[in-house]
């Protein structure tokens, strides 16, 4: 993973879009919703995995991991689950979890 500096936003939930420059990369085959976010004020990269499911109360939850820029070319909508439960750290939040974003660690599993 790439050093963050501790100040910055990206390393501190809640987060707030505005602060990123998003590139969506589709729905996986689950249906999840997949983007690459990078921080406009370190240049971090994020992968996000989000799941909504409306038709179910308080179901929507998100999670992220830092993407190093060697492992960018690896990360697409169909191998995004797969790639953040290999991650050692990461966030995750959402009305499923009641959070607005807290750090996970690994073993990091998409439910």
């Amino acid at each position: 993973m790439t050093t963050v500096q501790a100040s910055c936003k990206c390393q501190h939930p809640p987060f707030y879009f505005g602060d990123y420059d998003t590139v969506e990369c589709g729905d996986d085959p689950r249906g999840a919703e997949v983007s690459l976010s990078t921080c406009r004020r370190c240049g971090v990269v994020w992968l996000t995995y989000l799941i909504e499911e409306p038709h179910r109360s308080r179901a929507g939850r998100w999670w992220r991991v830092e993407v190093a820029p060697e492992n960018r070319a690896q990360v697409s909508a169909v191998s995004a689950k797969e790639f953040i439960e290999r991650q050692p750290s990461g966030y995750a939040g959402g009305s499923f979890f009641n959070s607005s974003g807290h750090a996970i660690i690994a073993p990091i599993h998409i439910a």
